[in-house]
């Protein structure tokens, strides 16, 4: 005999927390609401942070401020822009301006990577060609991911130097920031026209970021040695550096 498959309601309550979200979402166009809200309530307790997303929106939009902040919380803790700016909007149905500008502030960078590796490539006026790695850390603990530090190694036909760099970031949107920053290190190659042995120098530029993959920059720089350079550069998460490298 043929045996009968399970319902979305059975098999959420047997533990699927996407047969929860599903069926969830099926209650809404129902317009069972108190069913939807367990349902998605039941998904976001399974670790779906779309259910936890949803289901805060939702109590958000009936006027349940109270009922709304913990899963919408849950979904901002795993860099959810939406969530952050559906908390930005309970804080201020609240009356609470200044923690509704502060989830505003976050928004715009909650979803990007805190780790990046940047592959660059410069043009000196001074002549040639070349490249430049760098691998960029900038947490939301540090300004929202305004400020960024890391480690750059440059090279050209000239010049090749490993430095420190610090920088500042100012999102203008969420997929587009201006920036800064400066670099300091030894120099690696042993030049007898070099004025100094440590290369100081600063960078201006813009990014343009894909959400949490990575982004594009294009600026100028310069270095206490006199070279000034063009340079383009494509930075990418981490995670997915590595399994690019894996695959080649």
């Amino acid at each position: 005999m043929a045996t009968r498959a399970p319902t979305l309601e059975e098999k959420c309550e047997g533990g699927s927390a996407w047969a929860c979200e599903t069926w969830g979402q099926q209650l809404q166009v129902d317009h069972r609401t108190e069913e939807a809200d367990r349902a998605f309530g039941l998904a976001c307790a399974m670790g779906s942070t779309s259910a936890c997303l949803t289901q805060g929106k939702d109590r958000l939009a009936r006027g349940d401020l109270e009922g709304a902040e913990a899963p919408l919380r849950k979904s901002y803790e795993e860099d959810s822009e939406e969530a952050t700016l559906a908390l930005a909007d309970l804080h201020d149905a609240r009356g609470d301006a200044v923690g509704a500008a502060h989830f505003r502030y976050e928004a715009l960078a909650i979803d990007k990577s805190t780790t990046e590796f940047a592959l660059g490539w410069r043009v000196p006026f001074d002549g040639g060609v070349g490249l430049a790695l760098d691998v960029n850390v900038q947490p939301m603990g540090l300004k929202a991911r305004r400020l960024t530090l890391g480690a750059n190694v440059g090279l050209d036909a000239k010049r090749v130097s490993l430095n420190a760099t610090v920088g500042y970031q100012h999102f203008v949107t969420n997929w587009f920031a201006p920036y800064g920053r400066a670099l300091v290190g030894p120099y690696l190659d042993n030049s007898p026209s070099r004025r100094a042995p440590i290369n100081l120098g600063a960078e201006l530029g813009m990014k343009f970021f894909a959400g949490p993959l990575g982004h594009l920059g294009t600026g100028f720089g310069t270095s206490l040695d006199g070279s000034t350079y063009y340079f383009l550069e494509a930075g990418l998460d981490w995670v997915l550096t590595l399994a690019v490298l894996a695959h080649l």
